[in-house]
């Protein structure tokens, strides 16, 4: 009996050596924040629903959307095809740069500079501040974050 009640107590410390330890994931950061967002003359920040940057025969462009259909639309394009080195990009005036929010539309009245900081792996980040009329918005700040191609 007493080898029984041995070989038992050693079989439960075994088990108890033995038994697996859970442990918590550590918390993941993501560096790669992807996304649109923008400024109404220095208010709040809003974030865009979808965004991304496109390119064609017109040149290269950003497409940012909030709400339903054009309730918030940014469409902003610079020259050439495919134009994502680093550095200033020129949007010239009433085409490079419109925004619709509701009934109203703004668009650059001067020439302005849209920055993009970053390129690679086909994601696109950068930022600009556009000086606009069309509407109760006078000043845009924007900043864009690894947008990817559509």
């Amino acid at each position: 009996m007493k080898y029984t009640l041995l070989a038992c107590a050693l079989m439960m410390m075994a088990m108890i050596a033995c038994k697996k330890t859970t442990t918590e994931p550590a918390p993941q950061t993501n560096n790669n924040i992807t996304g649109f967002t923008w400024t109404e003359n220095g208010g709040a920040v809003i974030t865009a629903d979808s965004a991304y940057w496109t390119t064609g025969a017109w040149g290269t462009g950003i497409r940012a959307f909030k709400g339903a259909g054009f309730s918030n639309y940014f469409e902003i394009n610079w020259a050439t095809q495919n134009n994502t080195s680093v550095g200033a990009k020129t949007l010239t005036v009433g085409s490079d740069f419109t925004f619709l929010q509701g009934a109203s539309t703004y668009t650059n009245p001067s020439v302005q500079t849209l920055n993009v900081t970053a390129f690679a792996s086909d994601k696109l980040s950068g930022n600009c501040t556009v000086a606009v009329s069309g509407g109760t918005i006078n000043t845009l700040v924007c900043t864009f974050s690894n947008l990817p191609q559509k």
